[in-house]
């Protein structure tokens, strides 16, 4: 099979090198030029910013028999419209970064999507090819899941750069929060979230939540740091 990878963007670097280490022929192009005169595939990706994609795919003219995949997890399969009847949904589940990509998908779950039994077979196989966590994923359950990543992934990492401006002032590196980190994210793996929460909120420890919210600098800290205290707290049985 030959791919074409529309994108140069963290995803698709990331395919990029995935599909090249299991030796797959697979050529990344831009897509912003040339999309007029792409190589001949078998299969395209479209890895493009999600208010990009459907303007990305109306510009792309293939063979009908041509497979074409998008990557998000939040953009319908409707969004290839009816001249490309040979579509589907091709989303692995993992925080990707261009400057580190990642070529071993093995560990990386990949949800996929179709209509047509044929062109969910062909999927299927293309995603075993990178890792054995394959599955099959409805409009619904891709939504929640890309929201369950914005906050295990996302938020978290925004939570990481605020506690690094807390030590700012301090002769403390953030590296001494590391080991927290990889603490409290190893024990989700045997702990559901909820049993493996601490801390202030959780103890309801009054008198430290109102004496760190004497120490943040501003209104915006404050009433990020009460929010998340009291969904802590609401989730307390």
């Amino acid at each position: 099979m030959k791919i074409v990878l529309i994108g140069q963007g963290n995803v698709a670097t990331s395919l990029h090198a995935a599909f090249t280490a299991k030796h797959i022929d697979v050529q990344m192009v831009s897509s912003r030029t040339g999309l007029d005169c792409l190589p001949s595939a078998d299969c395209y990706i479209y890895s493009v910013k999600d208010d990009a994609l459907a303007q990305v795919i109306q510009q792309v003219h293939t063979d009908k028999r041509c497979m074409h995949l998008h990557t998000s997890g939040t953009m319908p399969l409707s969004v290839f419209g009816e001249d490309k009847p040979h579509c589907g949904i091709f989303y692995p589940f993992m925080t990707f970064t261009k400057a580190k990509p990642i070529a071993d998908f093995s560990a990386i779950p990949i949800f996929f999507q179709a209509n047509h039994i044929d062109d969910v077979a062909a999927i299927y196989s293309l995603a075993l090819q990178l890792t054995s966590y394959v599955y099959e994923a409805t409009q619904h359950d891709r939504e929640r899941l890309h929201i369950a990543g914005v906050y295990c992934n996302n938020f978290a990492n925004l939570m990481y750069r605020l506690a690094a401006e807390q030590l700012k002032d301090t002769h403390i590196p953030f590296s001494a929060l590391l080991p927290l980190i990889d603490e409290t994210a190893q024990k989700v793996h045997t702990l559901s979230p909820q049993e493996a929460q601490t801390g202030p909120a959780r103890r309801g420890d009054e008198q430290v939540i109102n004496h760190h919210l004497s120490l943040l600098a501003t209104d915006a800290d404050r009433e990020l740091y009460k929010a998340l205290s009291r969904r802590i707290q609401d989730g307390i049985i």
